[in-house]
């Protein structure tokens, strides 16, 4: 009898057939499985005790809704469990992996991801490596083509521990991101490193706290200042978009990012578990510092900004995030190079905005902004803060942002701008009226403002609007509107000023239009008044001092009569200075003018009329050529000084002159007038008449000429008393004090 084999022998090969049964029937599973699941190739499987080899690996898949997945697999080695009693697979991998995926829908994607990591990672071996990872996955902008290595460890379902090894490459430059997730569920922690180039660009670190039932994440991150990094455009640009990389590139080098969170989870919510529905965010703070920043035209120096935030997340619910007090971005030395506007600090206070969300809906950010601006200085300004109270109200489809604009002298205006879905630019700026009884503020801010002149009364209303259409049109438009105004300027006093302007811009061509000015009185030594004007001047913004000039009404009363000015069009383009107007004189009352000029006992009767060509050139007014004449049938004029009388008593002709001029009825009055811009007036009479008690009344000529110095005639007339006491107290020179 033949000796039976020892037992263990047997057990050897009952289990070796049992294998060979297991692999057959796992072969002949494999194909028909593989045909069900798109394998279009499987070359070299070997099988051993330590697990699973192939030496490349095809799959195709795709499905009606539009799913795609093709896999290119080379070098791929699968170990057995080495428990029978856990069958988790310990270990995948790969020497060369080429995946190209494309889901179905968005919405399909978006259904299935909250439990689509635990879902993943528990089927996954406990730890994949990848040598050589080349991936052409879905993003935002398009399609994302990653190339590099991947090492992946983790416990499964539960997530604890688990670590992340993925670099990914693009020639020269290295992307590297290690994550690690360790301890206990209740407690969990998570360190997160990005590097580029073994530079750091980010860091993560967050912990799980759950000492009341109610978990919360403790989260912080560091953005560190990068000098000398580049953003890599060749992973960005998929995910973001060429816009979205531009905007990302174009992020300083210098901005460090310092942020801090406490969120609120859901009760009894474990890091394995599906993403909350629910997120509170209970405590935030972002802290950003950049050296300089210069977005288009403004320079802002020393950049920080400190926000506190709070909010509510809520899967397809409503959700909202809003900023705390304090939250503010500040400056120094702001500058806007295009207006010429410096100031020495900037600070945008951002407590109360909040941004709302609700599933689909478009998110909306409202809330108040109030700006300060310390010691804003311009050359058209005098230095002083300026304030603004702002409300901003913006989503996708429009901006809109009203408040008030003012500087704590008295100056305010009311604002309103908005950006609609055209994304035309529109705003108004209004105002406050301006009452010149209580003060005067432009004179607290334009530093131009004249020292001499001072307004009394009257009230000031401006208003301005402006569009900016998105491919740079601008157009502008303003008004400002005089009431009642009374006013003094060095030696001159004015009343009852009405004015009305309004300017536009358009296509590049500025408008300005004076429809009506009203002005009661001026006197500067004499009364002029009332006074009306209307014009307007149009040019091209690049050639501002050659544009057209149009006067439509320019009249004036002077001495009971009436100076008027020929309406005319004047093409400054083809015409240099000196500018003509020419004045129409008409039924100046000869008895007024000689009661205003200061010579004793000179009166007279008569209406003069003429003409007066004037000339504008730079170094003042000239009149060269102008002409007056009495109208008929003329009038007195009489001379009656007793120092003249005296004087002339020893010179014959001057003695029958003045017995002439005593009682002198003239027909013919006419003379010239010239006028230098120095100020120097030439007065050449004719007087053609004859004195009834001068032997019989024959006819007598007379030349006379004339010379003043207008300036200092109306300085004699304002010392005479004849305006009023504030013109005087500018006139007279100061007493000289005392020993």
């Amino acid at each position: 009898m033949a000796a039976r084999p020892p037992r263990w022998r047997r057990r050897l090969a009952v289990l070796a057939l049992l294998s060979l049964l297991a692999a057959a029937a796992a072969l002949l599973y494999g194909l028909a499985l593989g045909e069900r699941l798109g394998i279009r190739q499987l070359d070299g499987l070997r099988l051993s005790r330590h697990g699973l080899q192939l030496d490349s690996l095809r799959l195709d898949r795709a499905d009606a809704a539009g799913a795609r997945l093709q896999l290119r697999a080379h070098g791929l080695r699968l170990d057995w469990p080495r428990d029978w009693r856990d069958l988790a697979l310990p270990h995948l991998g790969i020497a060369e992996l080429q995946l190209d995926w494309q889901p179905a829908t968005a919405a399909a994607q978006r259904a299935g991801a909250p439990d689509a990591l635990p879902r993943l990672l528990g089927a996954l071996p406990r730890e994949v490596r990848i040598e050589r990872l080349d991936t052409r996955l879905p993003c935002p902008a398009g399609t994302c083509r990653l190339s590099g290595t991947l090492h992946l460890q983790h416990a499964g379902s539960t997530l604890l521990p688990a670590r992340l090894q993925l670099a990914l490459n693009d020639g020269a430059r290295q992307l590297r991101l290690d994550a690690t997730l360790s301890g206990p569920a209740a407690s969990a922690q998570l360190q997160a490193r990005l590097a580029l180039d073994e530079q750091a660009l980010l860091s993560l670190d967050a912990r799980l706290q759950d000492d009341t039932g109610t978990p919360r994440l403790h989260a912080s991150l560091h953005w560190p200042a990068r000098p000398g990094v580049e953003w890599p455009a060749y992973w960005l640009t998929p995910l973001l978009g060429a816009e979205g990389q531009t905007r990302l590139a174009a992020l300083p080098a210098t901005l460090s990012v310092d942020a801090e969170a406490i969120l609120g989870l859901p009760a009894g919510w474990r890091p394995g578990d599906a993403l909350p529905a629910s997120v509170t965010l209970e405590q935030g703070r972002l802290q950003a510092a950049l050296p300089r920043l210069n977005p288009a035209g403004l320079d802002l120096r020393t950049l920080r900004a400190e926000l506190a935030l709070h909010g509510v997340w809520q899967a397809g619910a409503e959700s909202w995030l809003a900023l705390r007090d304090g939250s503010r971005i500040e400056a120094t030395r702001p500058t806007l190079t295009a207006a010429q506007l410096r100031a020495e600090r900037l600070q945008l206070g951002l407590a109360g905005l909040r941004l709302d969300w609700n599933g689909g809906q478009p998110p909306r950010l409202h809330g108040p902004l109030q700006l300060q601006l310390a010691s804003l200085r311009q050359a058209a300004l005098q230095t002083r803060d300026w304030r603004a109270v702002l409300h901003l109200d913006a989503n996708p489809a429009g901006q809109r942002l009203t408040g008030t604009l003012d500087n704590g002298a008295g100056l305010a205006a009311a604002l309103q701008a908005e950006r609609g879905a055209d994304g035309a630019l529109r705003a108004q700026l209004r105002m406050n009226d301006i009452d010149f009884a209580a003060g005067n503020p432009l004179a607290a801010v334009l530093a131009a403002w004249p020292a001499p002149l001072a307004i009394a009364a009257g009230r000031l209303q401006a208003g301005a609007t402006l569009r900016l259409n998105p491919h740079g049109a601008l157009h502008a438009s303003a008004e400002l509107q005089l009431h009642g105004v009374a006013a003094q300027y060095e030696r001159s006093a004015l009343s009852g000023l009405d004015a009305q302007l309004k300017a536009s811009l358009r296509d590049g061509r500025l408008q300005v239009e004076l429809p009506a000015l009203q002005l009661a009185s001026l006197d500067p030594g004499i009364v002029l008044g009332p006074l009306a004007a209307r014009a307007s001047y149009q040019a091209r913004l690049d050639a501002l001092p050659a544009g057209k000039l149009i006067l439509y009404q320019l009249d004036a009363g002077l001495f009971g009569g009436r100076l008027r000015a020929r309406p005319d069009a004047l093409s400054l383009a083809h015409r240099p200075l000196p500018l003509p107007l020419r004045l129409q004189v008409e039924g100046l009352d000869l008895a007024q003018l000689l009661a205003a000029y200061p010579a004793e006992g000179l009166a007279g009767s008569g209406l003069l009329d003429g003409e007066l060509p004037l000339s504008l050139a730079a170094d003042g007014l000239r009149i060269a050529g102008g002409t007056l004449r009495a109208r008929t049938p003329g009038g007195v004029l009489q001379l009656r000084n007793p120092a003249l009388q005296r004087f002339a008593a020893d010179n014959p002709a001057l003695a029958l002159a003045m017995r002439a001029l005593d009682d002198f009825r003239y027909d013919r009055l006419d003379g010239r007038v010239d006028y230098a811009a120095q100020g120097q007036l030439l007065l050449a009479l004719r007087l053609h008449g004859r004195n009834p008690a001068l032997e019989g009344g024959r006819p007598v000529h007379f030349s006379i000429n004339l010379e003043e110095n207008l300036p200092s005639l109306l300085r004699s007339l304002q010392l005479s008393g004849r305006v009023n006491q504030a013109i005087q107290r500018r006139v007279q020179p100061p007493l000289p004090a005392r020993p």
